[in-house]
């Protein structure tokens, strides 16, 4: 099984962010935050044979934001021993928390990496100053560059996102993977920007002072991006993720697979027993069940057979691994139609999206 726990805590809002996160906390807000989440956890853990007596062992833990790299060492530290540190884990098990390159010190990293975390997700998005400034990130090129540098340096294993949107040079992003790569990033996520209401992003194209790049532009875009890491022995394995062999991120390959996961803190889903929750993702409500002694769930997905052989049929097209043809019900694709178009491949008993296809996945 799998862990996830979400820390909404940032330094400053990005204008495309809409996940769960807050630029308003203190030092003792983050503590209860820690305590809250340790709380969740015993709640779910109570209630469920499997965690409580152990048969499970964890695999795979991700802490994301948020930010989680606002929490100082000792929280963290608190955070992980009241989750993590309560269950059997796997020999190989994978422990990895997302940062802000500004937030990335040397004395963070070292604390993390002697607190057991083997993998870094550095939120990059770019290295132009410009194209920082359009997604109120609070970081310029050279903190990113060190950044890198000292999570290459510090954990076995380093994944950094990148974004993709208007105004971007495609010979500048080119060389920033190239760079990244050489620095030591084995594992990038490559995202198109989208527009969500509600974000600085969409003020701003509702009033006529931004647009998002024209289908072709970024079609054109995110294919340069596959070519250039194939290049660089960075492959696709995954809508928007590329890794060398062997540095895929197993948490991730988990969701698409279908594997269980617990979630935890505001804002988190979960997929545990034949049910899918998400839940609430402000922090006061999330704080109020859990001191009602409730599980602070905003949402329960009950999935039934049917529900859940598509979405199993939706997650693995989204991977280089495709979907078994017997899993298609008759009739629903135009096979023949589909490959001539170039949006997917038939290799023997398979349908597998082409990148052209993962653009269109949705549709």
């Amino acid at each position: 099984m799998g862990l996830y726990i979400h820390v909404p805590f940032c330094g400053s809002i990005c204008s495309y962010c809409h996940f769960a996160r807050t630029a308003d906390h203190d030092l003792a807000a983050r503590r209860r935050y820690v305590d809250a989440v340790r709380e969740e956890f015993e709640l779910r853990r109570t209630g469920c044979r499997v965690l409580n007596e152990g048969q499970r062992p964890l695999e795979t833990c991700y802490i994301g934001g948020g930010t989680p790299s606002q929490l100082e060492p000792d929280l963290m530290a608190r955070l992980l021993e009241g989750t993590v540190g309560r269950l059997p884990t796997a020999p190989d098990f994978e422990l990895t928390a997302e940062a802000n390159p500004e937030t990335l010190t040397g004395e963070l990293a070292d604390r993390w990496r002697d607190l057991g975390i083997t993998r870094v997700s550095l939120g990059v998005q770019s290295l132009e100053t410009r194209i920082l400034q359009l997604l109120g990130r609070d970081c310029d090129p050279a903190t990113a560059r060190r950044a890198l540098g000292r999570a290459c340096r510090t954990f076995p294993r380093v994944s950094a996102d990148w974004i993709l949107g208007p105004g971007i040079d495609r010979g500048t992003l080119l060389a920033e993977l190239s760079e990244a790569a050489d620095l030591g990033v084995e594992h990038f996520s490559v995202y198109i920007l989208e527009l969500h209401p509600g974000t600085r992003l969409a003020d701003l194209a509702e009033q006529g002072l931004w647009q998002p790049a024209p289908d072709k532009e970024t079609e054109q875009l995110y294919l340069a991006v596959i070519e250039h890491l194939a290049g660089l022995g960075v492959e696709q394995y995954e809508v928007a993720n590329f890794a060398r062999p062997g540095g895929e991120s197993r948490h991730n390959r988990n969701y698409w697979h279908g594997k269980p996961w617990l979630g935890l803190g505001p804002g988190a889903h979960g997929y545990w027993g034949r049910r899918r929750y998400a839940n609430h993702g402000g922090l006061a409500a999330w704080h109020r069940d859990l001191e009602a002694d409730r599980l602070p769930e905003a949402a329960v997905d009950p999935l039934d057979g049917a529900a859940l052989r598509l979405e199993r049929l939706i997650l693995a097209l989204r991977t280089r691994e495709g979907v078994p043809l017997d899993r298609l019900p008759p009739g629903a694709l135009d096979l023949e139609r589909g490959r001539s178009e170039g949006l997917w491949e038939l290799p023997p008993g398979r349908l597998v999206l082409t990148p052209r296809g993962f653009l269109r996945i949705d549709t």
